[in-house]
């Protein structure tokens, strides 16, 4: 790894693997397909049985593997790899959240929040010039659309944005099996509705605001829930169709339609912070990305940090533009064109900003993805982009990479953030030095890449 300095002075690069109007069409949202009738009051769905797939995906093989039951269970390819599903759904990871007892505030024009306490706020529609953003989770068959999001007022003076993250689903195969607060946690490529547990009273990492040692738990919060499976990007209804019954369903991909109301409400409740961390893990690490020249508008003149917590944009070449369209994401105008390295643009338009990513040398959730785009010996071949993709951007001054050992996915709401000591410097003190100002060196751990035998995808 490099461990080039920050802007103030060369930067250098080594390789990875070493460590140290209003119209009705416009109030409504474009539509790419009918919205299936549906029978008053979203009746829940009985359980589906649980998903097993290998290597391939729909659009990309998967729709054309062999489709069959074994023991109740719906097969593909006609091998088991239950445990990477599992993997996939258990993507929020820290403590359990206990259910919310408390109803959320309305985001009107202003919310009164105290001091250390946090907020669950029902996020409103806005109006952005001629088009109308309402706020909803996906509304898939058996799941809760209402949206809501959580805010911390800190005593200091900086904020932090968190995406969270929940999976992704762009194909019949992905969207038929979602996360929902009924099912079992090994069910569901992507989170569907808000559920219980995410409440931020109960994270861990750096929501833990009591522990002296976290260096951002006198900041000011805003955490973005996910429900719309799709990594906080997308503006469009599309249909699917389920791939047990045969039946037509919509997704409402509405996660950039989402944060713009919500970053709406924080303009006018939190309005000048002086420093500002814009983060996310997994999904969320996407959202951040998507969204940081938006939230730079919004905070000109704050001292900004983007970090992305396990969101490495490794993918296929044809994923980007198939991903778009299905969920009506049109990237920035800046950022047309680059999709594959967004972060290094970024990184060269905002010059004065630190920019970072944190991932695993294995982490077995990004490679289960890339497997789902039909890509074999998936781990093996993440792993290896991972490394080209995060040294190329190392040639940045203002980039900087942590890669820990193992395969484990996230690190932000894990225990993690206060032990793991695997890139040759314990994380928390990499973060801290991240966010407190030129200081933070690439890390990397040493001879961790090669995984002790070959994943199941």
């Amino acid at each position: 790894m490099s461990s080039a300095a920050w802007p103030s002075r060369p930067s250098s690069s080594a390789p990875l693997a070493r460590r140290s109007s209003c119209s009705q069409s416009s109030t409504t949202r474009p539509r790419s397909g009918p919205k299936p009738p549906e029978p008053s009051g979203r009746p829940r769905p009985p359980a589906r049985p649980s998903l097993r797939l290998f290597g391939a995906s729909a659009e990309s093989g998967l729709s054309d593997a062999p489709l069959s039951r074994q023991n109740g269970e719906v097969v593909i390819g006609g091998a088991s790899v239950k445990s990477w599903l599992a993997a996939i759904a258990l993507l929020a990871v820290g403590a359990c959240a206990s259910p919310i007892a408390a109803p959320p505030a309305e985001a009107r024009e202003s919310v009164s929040l105290t001091v250390g306490e946090w907020t669950q706020i029902t996020a409103e529609p806005v109006m952005l010039g001629l088009e109308r953003f309402t706020p909803t989770c996906s509304d898939a068959p058996g799941a809760d659309p209402a949206y809501s999001f959580w805010a911390r007022r800190g005593t200091g003076n900086g904020l932090v944005i968190f995406f969270d993250g929940g999976g992704a689903c762009w194909d019949d195969l992905t969207c038929s099996v979602p996360w929902l607060a009924t099912g079992r946690t090994d069910d569901g490529f992507y989170k569907a509705e808000i559920l219980p547990t995410d409440n931020p009273n109960r994270f861990g990492g750096i929501f833990v605001m009591n522990n002296e040692r976290n260096p951002v738990r006198d900041w000011s919060f805003i955490y973005v829930p996910y429900c719309t499976g799709d990594v906080h990007l997308g503006s469009n209804t599309q249909t699917y169709t389920d791939v047990d019954s045969g039946e037509p369903f919509a997704i409402e991909h509405r996660g950039g339609d989402n944060f713009r109301a919500i970053l709406q409400w924080a303009r006018r409740n939190m309005a000048t912070p002086e420093r500002l961390l814009v983060t996310g893990s997994s999904a969320g690490a996407y959202g951040a990305i998507g969204h940081y020249i938006r939230i730079r508008d919004a905070y000109p003149n704050a001292s900004a940090v983007l970090l992305g917590d396990a969101g490495q944009g490794v993918t296929t070449p044809d994923f980007y533009d198939l991903r778009n369209a299905r969920w009506g994401y049109e990237p920035p105008r800046a950022l047309r064109g680059v999709d594959t390295d967004s972060v290094a643009r970024l990184a060269e338009m905002y010059p004065n900003d630190r920019f970072a990513q944190f991932t695993t040398a294995n982490d077995r959730t990004q490679a289960a993805f890339y497997a789902l785009m039909g890509v074999d010996d998936a781990c093996r071949a993440w792993r290896e982009k991972m490394t080209r993709d995060l040294t190329a951007r190392q040639a940045a001054s203002n980039f900087r990479s942590y890669v820990g050992a193992g395969d484990a996915h996230t690190i932000l709401r894990a225990p993690g953030f206060y032990t793991d000591a695997s890139g040759g410097e314990p994380f928390l003190d990499w973060f801290a030095a991240l966010v407190n100002g030129p200081g933070a060196e690439n890390r990397a751990c040493v001879d961790c890449l090669p995984p002790p035998s070959r994943c199941g995808f």
